[in-house]
């Protein structure tokens, strides 16, 4: 292998490496819940939300960018509980919770990462 092949992978293997420490990484979160007004009401919908992380690794500054106001606070409050361990000394980021029913199951909590959460539950009063 020449010089200048092994020196492309190697900056290869440093940008991987550095994309990979670029993202904070969820310590701990509580399970969100479907808010209950919201279920009785049959009320689905994705709440889009902005926060910025602080270095000791806490949420602030939580805002909703959008989403149905019965659904916005439960998705602000678990926000809030979360936890990370960050590259960074403060950061701005974005997620997204998506409430919507599905009757095949008891409720179910998704983190495909911080980024997207999916809570699905089955509506009340609903029967197989």
């Amino acid at each position: 292998m020449t010089n200048g092949v092994r020196a492309v992978l190697c900056v290869a293997a440093l940008s991987i490496t550095l994309a990979a420490q670029t993202e904070p990484v969820l310590l701990s979160a509580n399970i969100p819940i479907y808010p209950p007004l919201a279920a009785q009401a049959r009320i689905e919908g994705i709440v889009k939300l902005t926060f910025t992380l602080r270095a000791n690794g806490e949420p602030i500054n939580v805002q909703v960018v959008s989403g149905h106001v019965q659904l916005k606070s439960a998705a602000v409050e678990n926000v809030e509980t979360w936890r990370f361990k960050t590259p960074y000394a403060e950061g701005k980021y974005e997620t997204e919770f998506d409430y919507r029913f599905a009757c095949s199951g008891p409720q179910r909590v998704t983190f495909e990462s911080f980024q997207r959460v999916e809570v699905v539950s089955c509506p009340p009063g609903h029967s197989d």
